[in-house]
């Protein structure tokens, strides 16, 4: 299993021994719904796991060479702000520079709260009220502070779209494949499965699609669909700066 995923679980296991059973985690793959869901009696919240160094955000931009000018793509899951307005209108004005940042990227030197304001409204959106997050000892805040916690980069890179869950059209298809590799396996909840073998990282192309066999935990694993898409993202890395401010986690504690 991934750190990111350990982490996620670690942090809810943290919560329910410390502040009682009312902490759910969500599930790793949709981007759109928070980590961790606060539930007793009638109130509810939602709570964000970041590690100490992690992204925390991003949107793709496509480049118009003909205008010369940067587009926020209607496929993206958030929507365009006067942040995101502020980042295009800065990129647009050294739009050959930003055009061919490729793979490596480049820095987008603009105020910290510009990216917080971004950060924290797209989380604001999902519901999120708090962030948790872990140096020595674990961390809570109100997603207000974010920028007392975290110093954030922003970086313009192409970058591959992330895995997918594997097509119910293509389930049977990718069963079919595993047995053709002699992989021996039984099928699990969610398209996982569970083999004794050594199946982590095997890549597999099924028509068109490239498919990953992922380690999920023990001999459990998650079977992915790989992206085929490289897009010119706008990504947001962060790094913890700050120890608990107690003020900070009675607030979160006088919510519960």
């Amino acid at each position: 299993m991934e750190n990111w995923r350990k982490f996620e679980l670690e942090c809810v296991d943290y919560l329910n021994k410390t502040y009682g059973n009312y902490f759910s985690h969500l599930g790793f793959s949709d981007s759109t719904t928070s980590d961790i869901e606060y539930k007793k009696d009638e109130k509810s919240f939602y709570i964000e796991a970041k590690m100490p160094s992690a992204q925390s955000g991003q949107f793709v931009l496509l480049p118009d060479s003909d205008k010369k000018e940067f587009v926020f793509s209607p496929r993206n899951k958030s929507k365009i702000d006067e942040n995101v307005q502020f980042i295009i209108d800065h990129m647009n004005k050294n739009f050959s520079k930003y055009e061919n940042a490729g793979t490596r990227g480049e820095e987008i030197y603009l105020p910290q709260d510009l990216f917080s304001n971004w950060i924290i409204s797209n989380y604001k959106n999902q519901g999120v009220e708090f962030f948790i997050t872990k140096e020595k000892d674990f961390i809570i805040f109100p997603i207000e502070q974010y920028s007392q916690y975290f110093k954030i980069n922003c970086n313009f890179r192409v970058k591959k779209s992330g895995s997918s869950n594997v097509p119910k059209s293509r389930q049977n298809d990718v069963l079919n494949q595993l047995s053709n590799m002699n992989i021996e396996f039984v099928l699990l909840d969610n398209f996982m499965i569970k083999s004794t073998q050594s199946i982590n990282n095997i890549r597999f192309s099924i028509a068109d699609s490239d498919y990953m066999i992922r380690k999920y935990d023990d001999d459990t694993y998650r079977i992915r669909k790989l992206s085929n898409t490289n897009n010119p993202n706008v990504i947001f890395s962060i790094k913890l700066i700050k120890d608990q401010d107690k003020f900070d986690l009675e607030k979160f504690k006088s919510r519960l």
